[in-house]
């Protein structure tokens, strides 16, 4: 009978790899990049095959940032609760689970089109019991003819205001209409303070 490895099992043998490799990764350059970030894409795959990761361009206090996020999929959440939980103290690399909120002005190119947090406008009902915010997204420049095209780029931009945790577990459901004159819709931005401030 062949075996299969537990979850737990493939979370610990992806950091015995990695930590063996932070220095080349942490080191990693233009001319290298593609294979290694390729190498480490299948790794962490074997987790779960929904995983994505970002690193941060600038080292801090001489360390990057390493994110583990789970692409906006929530069947992979656990799996990036359990390598952030597993993870080993490394000497290069802060591990940080989920995209986090972006502090600067956000937005997303995708064909001829850019899209950006002042292009985008809500109104928000808010369901306390089961914790979750259902929202109205006004976006300048949206059609009937445009709103699949746009939708991915919405979601994205959403994404970076308020984080990846928030977005799979606290959103409820979410509209897309043209933006007009709204007297009730508030900047896109200011959306954050119906969410909690997750620390991971």
């Amino acid at each position: 009978m062949k075996w299969l490895p537990t979850r737990k099992n493939k979370v610990e043998a992806f950091w015995k790899w990695f930590k063996e490799n932070e220095h080349t990764y942490f080191g990693v350059t233009r001319g290298n990049q593609e294979e290694l970030f390729a190498v480490l894409q299948r790794k962490l795959q074997k987790v779960n095959k929904h995983l994505v990761f970002e690193f941060s361009v600038e080292p801090v206090g001489g360390k990057r940032e390493f994110t583990i996020s789970a692409d906006g999929m929530l069947d992979a959440f656990d799996a990036v609760f359990d390598l952030h939980e597993a993870a080993p103290e490394l000497e290069r690399f802060d591990i940080v689970a989920f995209r986090q909120p972006s502090e600067e002005e956000f937005s997303v190119q995708f064909g001829s089109r850019h899209l950006a947090w002042g292009d985008v406008y809500y109104t928000a009902l808010q369901d306390i019991e089961h914790e979750e915010v259902s929202l109205t997204l006004y976006v300048k420049g949206l059609t009937k003819d445009n709103e699949d095209e746009l939708s991915p780029a919405l979601f994205i931009l959403l994404d970076s205001v308020i984080g990846e945790y928030n977005m799979g577990v606290h959103v409820g459901n979410v509209e897309f209409r043209p933006y007009e004159a709204q007297p009730h819709a508030r900047p896109i931005q200011t959306v954050k303070e119906f969410f909690p401030v997750e620390a991971l």
